[in-house]
């Protein structure tokens, strides 16, 4: 295996643990005003993500920076190409964190529920649009020679990215839903266990669309490099939605949860399969497309910070564990709840 394989791995392990980690915060804020009655819910839901929502960011940084380091072809056409998208997420993203901050600031009860609905709409609006641009790269974008990608953000929104954006909204409110199973009790609890079978099955629906709608879009997906072994890896999306509608309505906490990250693992390697060797698939012409090895930095620099991962990823999943483990399992409300 060379080290531009070993890296292509490595971003997808990395954009796998930022889909796992701020894919549930992401739907918790989602769902906050659908799930949630009074300010005492809303407070009790909030601070379920409250003390890991921020250290969660750490993947998306992580993923970015990985990107640029090992592909800087990929990171320039991409920000360039779908620049207004991006811009939008990253807005969201500020947005929301500002929300959490903000909400308990002012004794009103308009000021708060602004701040909830501020919450609600950028968790839904980031689900979304990451989505949509997951599947628009799938489909291949309009990469010229120069690796130049001109695109408007409505062009975005075709029918195949509007589906591939349902999948991860649904993904990431399903996630949310089977992450507030494990983290709280009651009335918010039971109303967790029926939005997560409803979006597992929402999740099924439009991950079948998707299937049946790629020979249309993106015919290139009927050819992966892994043959039949490549064709059978959605199998796992549909085995964890599955886990969780079986598992959401029964005594376990966890269950519904850990088959929802199952769920997630298909998708994230679905879309490496799909797409590998190339990372940017060009729709003018093939030999315009970005792939390993036409968009990586130099061997060095792939070895220099191969070892730089060796050291640091360790580093972050300690860091994770020992959050999680220290606020434990159940959402406890205290003086310094949000």
């Amino acid at each position: 295996m060379n080290l531009n394989i070993l890296w292509f791995i490595l971003v997808a392990v990395i954009i796998l643990g930022w889909s796992v980690m701020d894919g549930f915060d992401y739907g918790v804020g989602g769902l906050l005003n659908f799930i949630a009655k009074n300010n005492e819910e809303k407070r009790y839901v909030i601070n379920a993500i409250g003390p890991v929502w921020d250290g969660n960011q750490v993947w998306l940084i992580l993923g970015g920076g990985a990107v640029f380091a090992a592909f800087p072809l990929v990171y320039a056409s991409i920000f360039s190409g779908f620049y207004l998208a991006m811009m939008l997420v990253v807005w969201l993203i500020i947005f929301r964190a500002v929300s959490f901050e903000f909400r308990s600031k002012v004794e009103s009860a308009k000021w708060r529920n602004f701040w909830d609905t501020d919450i609600t709409v950028t968790g839904l609006g980031i689900a979304l649009l990451l989505g949509v641009a997951i599947a628009n790269i799938l489909m291949g974008v309009p990469l010229n020679k120069e690796h130049i990608d001109y695109q408007s953000l409505f062009s975005l929104l075709n029918i195949f990215g509007l589906v591939g954006g349902l999948i991860s909204l649904s993904m990431f409110l399903m996630h949310g839903s089977t992450y507030l199973i494990m983290k709280t009790e009651g009335e918010v609890q039971q109303r967790a266990r029926a939005f997560a079978k409803g979006f597992a099955v929402a999740f099924i629906i439009v991950t079948l669309l998707f299937l049946i709608i790629s020979p249309i879009f993106a015919p290139r997906l009927l050819g992966n490099s892994f043959g039949i072994i490549g064709d059978l890896v959605p199998v796992i999306m549909f085995i964890g939605a599955i886990g969780v509608i079986l598992t959401a309505g029964s005594s376990s906490d966890i269950k519904p949860f850990a088959y929802s990250i199952v769920a997630i693992i298909g998708a994230v390697a679905s879309l490496a399969v799909g797409i590998f060797p190339n990372i940017v698939p060009s729709s003018i012409n093939t030999k315009y497309s970005l792939n390993i090895y036409n968009s990586a930095s130099n061997h060095l620099t792939l070895l220099v910070m191969l070892i730089a991962t060796i050291i640091g990823l360790p580093l972050v999943l300690i860091y994770a564990i020992y959050a999680y483990k220290k606020f434990g399992l159940k959402v406890k409300m205290d003086d310094s709840s949000y």
